[in-house]
């Protein structure tokens, strides 16, 4: 098909090459010395306001807010063409048990962002294949009046949609890994242990872009205390959760960086004979920097420039953080693609290997439909993914374990996919 084509990142050697994060870097500044800012009161002065975020709600034909949504940037034009190949339900050999119902839920949150925007919109005007909104719009509208269980979802996007596979002139499958939103125990005050600064965005400029090693609790507001090596991990991340000790839990969300290139320290540790690439997980990262002390290990994450900050927001529901589509993310239904390649909101089957468990670096094969909400620095190529798997602990045990082989196939509308099979 001519139209198509081709935040710890976790294998957690991904966590540390690149993590998901939806910003474009730019260019770095020079040093400067950092302005001393007055510190608030921690006593005195709570964390900054939680944005509330209410659960969207789910309606048979999604009205526009009154203010409309634009289109986004559009991505630069892919590099490399890819084909389309004739396919089917039939030859998806895991759709019949698959769980196709986070993907329902992604889905329903892509179209009431599109109910937002002009029906003419294209998804992406470098991706004609994948058409304008109003070719969406018919199946948005029966997906917000189908029963959310796991029969009545397979069975809307077998009504609504085609399966198209996915292959370029060198290969016919890509790459797969998998990110998450950690949770790490907070405090409001610094101690020997909770020890490093969780910052909002700074007010001025010249504070922002200071490197890493420049930033410290007087740069910005603080907006609590956590453990030096999971605020940075939370930094790979791009967003996560923040608990405190009275059991309140709040989303940490992104909301900037400080204009800096991301360093992998995952691979600096390799390069120098610390690891080998086989044991760059994070868990060995952790494991190194503790074997190091927090001098060496302070040095280590300071050789990343790159520093992200942050606002807090009150959780609602099982809603993961914003991607880059600005719509929430939700666990095992959201996938972080190339944008050059794929619109925020295409439909994408993979087949690859999934981890049954934390640890299961083998993985079963599996075949799982999501919707493209969200990007990374290293999420490059057009069949290169990262799978979101939700929060906490055991999403991240299994993201930690996943990076393998997978096939892609387009579920595109029952009309878009009989004319990129006409066209090609």
């Amino acid at each position: 098909m001519t139209g198509i084509v081709a935040r710890i990142t976790c294998l957690f050697l991904c966590i540390a090459l690149s993590g998901c994060v939806t910003t474009r870097p730019v260019e770095p500044v020079a040093d400067e010395p950092v302005p001393i800012v007055e510190t608030p009161d921690l006593e005195t002065a709570p964390i900054a306001t939680p944005d509330p975020t209410p659960t969207p709600p789910i309606i048979a034909q999604p009205e526009p807010d009154p203010t409309p949504v634009p289109a986004p940037p559009t991505p630069a034009p892919p590099e490399e063409p890819v084909y389309e190949l004739k396919s089917g339900y039939d030859e998806l050999p895991y759709w019949s048990r698959s769980n196709p119902l986070p993907a329902l839920k992604s889905f329903i949150q892509s179209c009431e962002l599109w109910a937002r925007r002009e029906d003419g919109d294209w998804l992406n005007p470098n991706l004609p294949d994948y058409g304008r909104i109003r070719d969406w719009l018919p199946a948005c509208a029966e997906a917000a009046q189908t029963p959310l269980d796991t029969y009545a979802a397979r069975g809307f996007f077998q009504t609504h949609f085609e399966p198209v596979q996915l292959a370029t002139s060198t290969q016919n499958a890509g790459k797969l890994t998998g990110y998450y939103a950690p949770q790490i125990d907070v405090k409001r005050r610094a101690d020997a242990v909770y020890s490093e600064p969780i910052l909002a965005r700074p007010s001025s400029a010249a504070l922002q872009n200071q490197p890493r090693k420049n930033i410290n609790a007087t740069t910005s507001r603080v907006l609590a205390y956590g453990r030096p090596m999971e605020v940075f991990f939370l930094q790979i991340q791009g967003s996560g959760r923040i608990k405190f000790p009275d059991g309140t839990v709040y989303r940490a969300a992104y909301d900037g960086h400080n204009s800096h290139k991301y360093v992998s320290i995952g691979k600096l540790l390799v390069t120098r004979g610390e690891l080998t690439l086989e044991q760059s997980s994070k868990q060995s990262i952790e494991d190194w920097m503790v074997r190091a002390g927090p001098v060496k290990a302070r040095a280590l994450m300071n050789e990343n420039p790159r520093y992200i900050f942050f606002k807090t927001e009150t959780l609602s529901g099982d809603l993961g953080p914003k991607g880059a589509m600005r719509v929430p993310l939700t666990a095992m239904g959201s996938l972080a693609v190339d944008p050059r390649y794929h619109p925020y909101g295409a439909l994408v089957w993979i087949r690859a290997k999934l981890p049954q468990y934390g640890g299961d670096y083998t993985g079963a094969e599996s075949g799982f439909l999501v919707s493209a909400q969200d990007t990374g620095n290293a999420i490059r190529g057009p069949m290169r993914g990262d799978l979101y798997y939700g929060a906490g602990d055991e999403a991240g045990a299994k993201a930690g374990v996943t990076k393998h082989q997978a096939i892609w196939t387009l579920f595109l509308p029952r009309s878009l996919a009989l004319r990129a099979l006409i066209l090609s």
